[in-house]
């Protein structure tokens, strides 16, 4: 295996969950997000979110290629720390007292006002940008063998 450049050491970075389970560490560090969007308001909800982009990322890799493994998709592997930090961008700019709204009007006679929800703000996702980005889009060719009469030994 080649050095991990992210971390300084050989093989995929590793870490144990709350249930004493090992799980994969997030695909970016609170300093990668500051690198790109500065410093954020509260470092360990950053944290938290940094790794739960990095699950559901995983998540995307493993339904599209399989096992996650350093090098397997090399694409993946260069986006993962800039879509990563992206997706926690989204749900920490996301205003709090308008979360979910997409379009906000107010009017003054008539004292009429009204607010649009949307599903997406605030909310984190993969989109299909993310998901080209990352190398998991496109095509997927498969092969199924099938069996010969006589030809399976027990």
């Amino acid at each position: 295996r080649q050095p991990d450049r992210r971390e300084g050491r050989a093989g995929p970075r590793r870490r144990r969950d709350h249930g004493g389970r090992v799980a994969m560490a997030a695909l970016a560090s609170v300093d990668d997000y500051k690198a790109r969007y500065g410093e954020p308001a509260d470092e360990a909800r950053t944290g938290v979110l940094l790794q739960d982009a990095s699950d559901l990322m995983l998540a995307a890799f493993e339904d599209r290629i399989g096992e996650y493994t350093e090098g397997a998709c090399p694409a993946f592997d260069r986006a993962a720390p800039a879509v990563c930090c992206l997706l926690v961008n989204r749900v920490l700019s996301a205003p709090a007292a308008m979360a979910g709204a997409t379009q906000y009007s107010q009017g003054a006679g008539g004292y009429t006002a009204s607010v649009t929800y949307g599903s997406a703000l605030g909310e984190m996702y993969l989109g299909k940008s993310d998901l080209r980005r990352l190398g998991l889009t496109g095509q997927a060719l498969g092969a199924l063998t099938p069996l010969e009469r006589g030809g399976v030994a027990e």
